[in-house]
């Protein structure tokens, strides 16, 4: 098979979706793979990025995706070692994915019995369904896919896939919050923490801005501008009052901290020790409610 050097990518916020299954499905496809990912292999696969059975080759890509994943390095990887483990040990048998993109945890974590409910715009959805498709996937967890708007009214949509709020939830915003301004973040915060029965956990991740940190070689590629186009940067940082403010634990780990303790030494981007940014992994309960 050969590679098309220029495939029809989805634009937007989907785009970036496309970049970081990318990158899960190179990690998947290396020798040593810290996880493995049929769904990212398919994305990649379906788009035209990779041969089958063969990682995408970052140095040959199309151009508009090339420095998006050099500049990433491990952080997808790191992300996504991390959110797994933190899932698996709150135990959960309800997940609401906000903002799921090309997640493939229903279709690789071995969850039987767990729902996971993927909030996600019917683009994005449905292109996850065609590449599942395309390679002969199906889900291990039971999967709902729930086409919403986080714009919009999505609680109807959930309770419409049958959302329980009267059990514990798990909620992953992972790689979300860059796209929302502060009003967004904080209508979704507030209607998560309505939704969550006692025992619940929050799993969210929170960047500082990072355009100036940016070497001028980085700051000009298209695919940086394509990128930096859809930035928000919502909630607060740091981030920690403004969590618990909306009635979470402030428990955070950064991105360099949990390249460490994986043993990936993340890019310096993403280290402020070498003039970097923070990057903060929230694993939250919930915090007694204030009265009224």
């Amino acid at each position: 098979m050969t590679i098309r050097t220029a495939p029809t990518l989805p634009d937007g916020v989907e785009w970036t979706a496309v970049v970081v299954a990318a990158h899960r499905a190179a990690e998947s496809l290396s020798d040593r793979p810290a996880f493995r990912d049929p769904l990212a292999e398919a994305v990649v696969r379906h788009l035209g990025l990779a041969a089958p059975g063969r990682p995408p080759n970052f140095g040959s890509m199309p151009g508009e995706m090339a420095g998006t994943t050099a500049l990433m390095g491990d952080l997808v990887v790191v992300r996504t070692l991390h959110i797994d483990q933190a899932l698996t040990d709150a135990g959960l048998d309800q997940v609401v994915l906000l903002g799921a993109g090309l997640d493939g945890r229903a279709y690789r974590m071995p969850w039987t019995g767990r729902r996971i409910f993927e909030l996600e715009l019917p683009a994005g959805l449905a292109l996850k369904d065609e590449a599942a498709r395309a390679a002969g996937l199906k889900p291990i967890a039971g999967r709902t896919p729930v086409p919403a708007d986080l714009a919009g009214d999505w609680p109807t949509d959930l309770f419409a896939a049958g959302f329980d709020p009267s059990r514990p939830t798990a909620w992953v915003a992972e790689g979300l919050t860059v796209y929302l301004t502060r009003a967004e973040a904080d209508l979704l915060m507030s209607r998560v923490r309505g939704l969550s029965a006692p025992g619940s956990r929050l799993h969210i991740e929170i960047a500082q801005p990072i355009g100036e940190r940016l070497t001028h070689d980085t700051a000009t590629d298209d695919g940086m501008h394509r990128l930096v186009s859809v930035l928000r940067y919502g909630p607060p940082t740091p981030p920690h009052d403004w969590i618990a403010g909306h009635g979470w634990s402030p428990d955070a780990l950064t991105l360099a901290e949990l390249g460490n303790s994986y043993g990936r030494k993340v890019n310096d981007t993403w280290d402020p020790a070498r003039g970097g940014i923070d990057l903060w992994y929230f694993d939250s309960g919930l915090l007694p409610a204030r009265p009224a």
